[in-house]
């Protein structure tokens, strides 16, 4: 590789949810073996708490803040040092997108979860991206096959760098979470994750209507400024909102809930399964579509995300064989070598 790569730090600004989770953790990794190639970090002047790496320089860039630094101050210091951008949290400057990892293509999937404005702008990004960008990375052949299907990208220009869980293994158990959330061990269906509607909450929601007798646990939040319609639903009695959870208290809660329910629509990846498995759930629900298949294989149980009829009380627990085969197939150090070798490649 000749030239320089400045990845973008904006991600350092936000709570960390998926995306955040997938760029923090895979540049940890890649600072581990990026010694002979060129990495520096660009950050905001917002950015409060500073990662400390080993090989990637980190350097604190520009007088603009959130939005118009990616947009401007980026951009214009990545031309200034003859380098390309690594944007890893699906937005790029629309300047110079450099390299984007595009994680999903939700927006053209199901766009009637997002609100219009939500939607043009990210339709901007993204078909700036894909037409402009140098190469584009995603999370999954899924996801990379949606990338083709609704932007026409030739395959060759898109690298799939996968999602991993070992971050999990840096959390510790929190259990005063069941007297937190009145809860208990063994008796409750717990699922976590932001609470966009396509990941379909409203299946837990129904499946508690027709279980009173059963617990629901649901952990995350609601940004009702960029979802349409809210949840979009009214949950019944037995079914909770936790809000935000401490990951030691999520890790509490998945080891010990009777299964980890994950109905969504429509995922580029999808972490949290893999999370619940690594904490030591028992039993994973996933929805029966082909992102699912593709991460999960015949080791969790099946659900069709619009069927509100199913006994629950039958899914079988995961074997050790299993999780042994799910955990072993995804690691940060692994897409961190991907991700090396491909910016290896780059000329």
């Amino acid at each position: 590789m000749s030239r320089k790569i400045i990845i973008n730090g904006r991600f350092l600004i936000h709570r960390v949810t998926g995306v955040e989770r997938y760029a923090r953790e895979i540049v940890n990794e890649l600072d581990k073996i990026a010694e002979s190639i060129k990495i520096e970090m660009a950050i905001p002047p917002e950015v409060t708490e500073i990662p400390k790496y080993k090989n990637i320089k980190i350097v604190r860039i520009g007088k603009l803040n959130n939005r118009l630094w990616e947009h401007l101050s980026l951009p214009l210091y990545v031309k200034r040092s003859n380098a390309i951008s690594l944007n890893l949290c699906n937005v790029a400057p629309l300047l110079s997108p450099g390299i984007v990892c595009i994680h999903d293509v939700k927006i053209k999937a199901t766009p009637q979860y997002f609100s219009k404005k939500f939607l043009i702008w990210y339709n901007l990004l993204f078909s700036n991206a894909t037409l402009r960008a140098k190469k584009i990375i995603t999370v999954s052949e899924f996801s990379k096959n949606e990338i083709i299907k609704y932007y026409h990208v030739n395959p060759s220009k898109i690298q799939v760098v996968p999602n991993a869980w070992q971050h999990y293994d840096n959390v510790g158990y929190d259990d005063n979470a069941f007297e937190k959330y009145n809860l208990i061990k063994g008796k409750y269906y717990f699922s976590m994750c932001s609470l966009e509607p396509n990941k379909n909450f409203r299946w837990i929601a129904e499946v508690a209507r027709k279980n009173p007798q059963m617990e629901f646990a649901v952990a995350g939040s609601i940004n009702e400024t960029v979802f349409a319609d809210g949840l979009g639903f009214k949950c019944p009695d037995n079914m909770e909102l936790l809000g935000y959870v401490t990951d030691e208290e999520a890790k509490s809660l998945m080891r010990n809930c009777i299964s980890f329910i994950f109905p969504t629509f429509y995922e580029g990846f999808g972490i949290p399964p893999l999370e619940a498995i690594s904490a030591g759930a028992q039993s994973i629900i996933v929805s029966d579509t082909e992102i699912m298949h593709e991460i999960f294989g015949d080791n969790v149980n099946y659900i069709d995300p619009n069927n509100y009829e199913m006994d629950i009380t039958k899914f079988f627990n995961i074997t050790n064989e299993g999780k042994k085969q799910l955990l072993n197939k995804y690691s940060w150090e692994k897409s961190a070598k991907v991700l090396y070798e491909f910016l290896c490649t780059l000329r």
